[in-house]
């Protein structure tokens, strides 16, 4: 139906129901719950996303760095153990064991990315280092050297900052090597019960860097993508609820305009039917009176009366629930019934109807009474926005989806962009004398019955009125 000409608001700007929308939607206007939802959950996800990525980013390098420590340990105590080198820091005046030693932590000033190596023995005393002036000394106050003289591997890490980077250790470090370890490693006898010395390896490993810096990548990414992810399903629901609540908010609205619709509809027709009934009476009393000529304003009367008393038979239809016999239908013979009973005004404004069949079996789960009312008020659009001349083409046909498609096409005037949105909306008519409820009865019907109408429409080219129904 043409929902363009059935949309329209009552002109006037005192109907209560109007006006009470209106002071609704006005209260509902300064909150706006999806607006607040998607800042607060943009900013709570985005909190968690940066705290997870932190926390996960940090333990990863901390853990690394402490296993790359406690291979190193383990190498070192393994190979003088099997070197026997180990007696050295028992026994650091025997020129023999001194020179096993020394073969042995060659080996370890060879390892890769050693920055530096300490050796001491149990009296805190510098045994070897791979800075000479260091030999001989005695460092008390050491409270990393305190924990490994008691059995504990002791692990420092961190990142080697710029001024670390001056230090003489540090000269040509690689570029690259952004975190160093360093490891207090005991050395115990060959019963591991006493502890004869301590092995410092200080590194600055350049490949366990790359592995952190791309293993905080990984988390990094997969913390923000989680983070992308859950905000938009959040904010999906959130879109979805904030629709819903805006449709069952239109339905609310709607019904109370109705309740009171129905109200003044119920008492208008009451206090104007007996009048207009007596009205009726006198004109076609007129109509048989001889030598008078009145019978054109008699005749006028009498149509003015009749259309008032359309639109009320209209007006209280739309307000009440009329009862329903739901079953299979045959929803061709019903869209013939209506075009057959617009014949006459089609012959008046000089238009063409047509009715075709696309599917053999087109039948439909409705009240026959009910949807009739429905296609009656989608060809009054169409005939209404059509000009002289113009087609009015009604087809039933099956979509893709197994339903039950009644098509109503015209080549009137089409529908203005601005009002499609509008098209539903109770009391809206761009019609001089319509009522601005057809259409919004049409769709009241077509859901009841389990369907929904669609309208396409260009300005110009006409306009496809479709209600989708549930096939029997």
């Amino acid at each position: 139906m043409r929902l363009s000409y059935h949309a329209g608001r009552m002109n006037s700007p005192d109907f209560a129901p109007q006006r009470r929308v209106h002071a609704f939607r006005s209260a509902d206007r300064p909150f706006n719950p999806l607006r607040w939802f998607s800042f607060a959950s943009l900013a709570v996800v985005a909190a968690i996303a940066a705290a997870n990525g932190w926390l996960l980013s940090d333990f990863l390098a901390k853990h690394m760095l402490e296993r790359e420590a406690r291979v190193t340990g383990d190498l070192v105590e393994n190979v003088l153990l099997a070197e026997g080198s180990y007696e050295y820091l028992a026994s650091p005046g025997d020129p023999g064991l001194a020179q096993r030693f020394r073969g042995s932590i060659d080996h370890f000033a060879a390892m890769k990315d050693v920055l530096r190596n300490n050796v001491y023995s149990r009296d805190k005393v510098v045994l070897w280092s791979t800075d000479p002036e260091l030999i001989g000394k005695r460092f008390a106050e050491n409270d990393e050297l305190d924990e490994a003289l008691n059995g504990e591997l002791v692990v420092n890490s961190g990142r080697i900052t710029d001024e670390l980077r001056k230090k003489p250790e540090h000269v040509g470090l690689h570029p690259d090597s952004d975190f160093f370890v360093e490891t207090y490693i005991p050395v115990r006898d060959r019963d591991g019960k006493r502890v004869l010395g301590v092995v410092e390896i200080y590194k600055a490993p350049a490949e366990l860097t790359a592995a952190i810096a791309e293993g905080r990548r990984q988390v990094w990414i997969t913390a923000l993508g989680g983070a992308l992810l859950l905000y938009l399903t959040l904010a999906g629901i959130a879109w979805r609820a904030g629709q819903t609540i805006r449709c069952q908010r239109d339905r609310l609205l709607e019904t109370e305009a109705l309740s009171l619709v129905g109200e003044l509809a119920s008492s208008v027709a009451h206090n104007i039917r007996n009048p207009l009934a007596s009205i009726r009476s006198s004109a076609e009393l007129a109509l048989e009176m001889k030598g008078q000529e009145c019978s054109e304003q008699a005749r006028d009367i009498i149509s003015t009366v009749d259309r008032v008393e359309a639109w009320m038979r209209e007006l209280l239809r739309f307000t009440r629930s009329e009862p329903e016999t739901r079953g299979p239908v045959q929803a061709l013979p019903i869209l013939r019934r209506c075009f057959d009973g617009f014949r006459p005004e089609f012959e008046k404004r000089g238009l063409t109807g047509a009715v075709s069949l696309e599917s053999p079996d087109a039948r439909v789960d409705a009240d026959p009474m009910l949807l009739g009312h429905a296609l009656h008020s989608v060809i009054a659009n169409a005939i209404d926005a059509t000009p002289q001349g113009g087609r009015i083409e009604g087809r039933v046909a099956a979509n893709n989806e197994g339903r039950i498609a009644i098509l109503v096409r015209d080549t009137g005037h089409g529908i203005a962009r601005e009002d499609m949105d509008k098209l539903f909306r109770p009391f809206f008519t761009t019609k001089a004398r319509g009522l601005g409820i057809g259409l919004a009865q049409v769709r009241r019907t077509v859901e009841r019955f389990g369907g929904e109408v669609r309208i396409e429409s260009s300005p110009g080219a006409g306009t496809t009125v479709t209600l989708d129904l549930p096939r029997a």
